[in-house]
């Protein structure tokens, strides 16, 4: 006679086979469900680590194993991501320098990679950037997250003031956030308002760089 396999042993099997692996990898399912998680809350509903477990499926004690409190893996969720959007516009700024761009090119090439996984990636964007995750956080490590994007940004901007055939004394800092704000409205209202007939957001984001950085013109050939 078969032996009858109960609920609660079906639920643990899947888990047991991942016990073989390292605990990085059920980690980062923990962080992968937890962000899988934020995107369908509202900003209201309640972020818990059991809800998380259920997200992955898994049981409740794996993900307090992982992760004491709630602080801890969303600090981890905002790492993760900023992680990816910090390697992407790395990449980006890589691929102009090697096209021979100078750092507006740069700078644009950055910003356009952010433009780029706003949109692919709307529900993720929305974690980052729409209180998803800072309105229930309370670890001042949050701050810390995306400063190296802004600081990049900011190095860019430098030097591209510098290159400027007249003295220009704008304070970069104070562009680098007009240009953040532009930016995040392009994205954030693709996102929010689809309906709208909006231009390419590319294109738009240029034109907003453009006129917050106002990079020099370069010279054409005769």
């Amino acid at each position: 006679m078969a032996t009858k396999v109960t609920k609660s042993a079906k639920t643990a099997a899947p888990r047991s086979r991942n016990a073989r692996g390292s605990g990085d990898r059920l980690r980062h399912e923990i962080v992968d469900a937890a962000i899988t998680l934020l995107e369908k809350l509202g900003p209201e509903e309640p972020f818990s680590l059991r809800g998380v477990a259920k997200e992955a499926g898994i049981a409740a004690p794996s993900v307090y194993i992982q992760f004491e409190d709630r602080n801890l893996l969303l600090l981890a969720v905002l790492e993760q991501l900023f992680g990816e959007i910090v390697e992407l516009r790395n990449k980006a700024e890589e691929k102009a320098a090697r096209a021979g761009g100078g750092p507006w090119e740069r700078l644009l090439a950055s910003v356009l990679a952010t433009v780029e996984f706003g949109l692919r990636r709307p529900g993720h964007y929305r974690v980052l950037y729409e209180g998803r995750v800072v309105l229930r956080l309370d670890d001042p490590k949050a701050l810390g997250f995306g400063r190296q994007i802004q600081i990049r940004a900011i190095e860019l901007i430098k030097e591209v003031l510098a290159s400027s055939p007249a003295p220009r004394k704008e304070d970069p800092e104070r562009l680098c956030l007009l240009l953040w704000a532009g930016v995040h409205g392009v994205i954030s209202l693709n996102i929010n308002k689809p309906t709208l007939r909006w231009p390419k957001a590319a294109e738009l984001a240029e034109q907003i760089a453009r006129l917050i950085v106002q990079p020099p013109e370069k010279k054409r050939r005769s």
